[in-house]
């Protein structure tokens, strides 16, 4: 883990230096905050574009059963948006109308991946989907929005989206 460190580090300090990154290193920024290995990711978009008058890289790739979608920062290497949903999603045998996990641990779960939140910020209810039980909602936290989907059989996040506003 300190290599990955150390090769961030100086990712972030060779785009400070030149004010820009490539597509290989909007590739490389995607990749390290998903914690993702290249030879584990099948990229299917690596696209310069623009959002709003800013130059960006939208990166879009699987791992295993999920997608992965960023929006980075052109200019500084910055990720501006991110998200993850599993594909393929299957209900667990033998809990179709229970839950194993409670509204208030679902909850936990989401302030938890969210540092400074309290469970109390954060808007979320339960819903059916596809036959399966699953909480869903939001948190606006510190100039971001969080928008996240949770297995309620088994705690899994399915979606987990955050969008840093400026």
């Amino acid at each position: 883990a300190q290599t990955d460190d150390a090769s961030a580090a100086d990712a972030q300090q060779s785009t400070a230096s030149s004010g820009a990154i490539d597509e290989a290193q909007a590739r490389s920024i995607a990749l390290e905050h998903a914690g993702v290995a290249e030879s584990d990711a099948k990229f299917y978009r690596v696209e310069r574009d623009s959002d709003d008058g800013r130059a960006v890289y939208e990166v879009e790739f699987y791992s295993g059963n999920t997608e992965y979608d960023y929006e980075i920062s052109a200019e500084t290497g910055e990720i501006l948006s991110y998200d993850s949903d599993i594909e393929g999603w299957a209900a667990q045998s033998g809990n179709a109308e229970g839950s194993a996990v409670t509204l208030e641990q679902a909850r936990a779960l989401v302030a938890e991946r969210i540092p400074g939140v309290s469970a109390d910020s954060v808007q979320i209810e339960q819903d059916r989907e596809d036959g399966r039980t699953v909480y869903e909602g939001e948190v606006y936290y510190d100039r971001t929005e969080y928008e996240f989907e949770i297995d309620a059989s088994t705690g899994s996040f399915i979606k987990w989206s955050v969008d840093y506003r400026d």
